[in-house]
């Protein structure tokens, strides 16, 4: 039962991220409301974001052996925290914990760095009260 639990949470978060990766390609954000529902469950709004805060938020090369470099755009100066988590919602590493100014900024992660072996894993990007993901897939 722990097990199909488990697989369950894997699903869900792949197809989660997916979908708010694919969202944010194209300019939209991806929202839980916390003042509606339905029969219990949140309802998930994809909002179009003109005033976004992160644009181009990418890795790459994906999948990735050795490294992968992280970049992403802000549009005026913010506090950014990023982070790296599991799919079982451990967090492994944080890359980046910093105040940073409006413009392009690159991370380049080295696996190594935070003993990551082949698997998927989570980048969490929190600018000020908004969170973006992306997939990362070790080999």
């Amino acid at each position: 039962m722990v097990k199909l639990y488990k697989l369950i949470v894997f699903f869900f978060l792949v197809i989660v991220s997916n979908l708010n990766v694919s969202a944010q390609l194209k300019g939209y954000a991806l929202t839980v409301s916390n003042q509606s529902s339905f029969a219990g469950y949140p309802i998930l709004y994809v909002n179009n974001f003109a005033g976004k805060q992160v644009s181009n938020f990418t890795n790459y090369p994906n999948p990735a052996t050795l490294r992968t470099t992280i970049s992403y755009t802000l549009s005026a100066k913010t506090k950014v925290n990023l982070r790296v988590i599991d799919l079982a919602g451990k967090q492994l590493a944080v890359l980046v914990k910093a105040d940073q100014p409006a413009g392009k900024h690159e991370f380049e992660w080295e696996f190594a760095n935070n003993n990551i072996s082949a698997g998927m894993y989570i980048l969490l990007l929190q600018v000020d009260s908004k969170t973006y993901t992306r997939k990362v897939i070790v080999q």
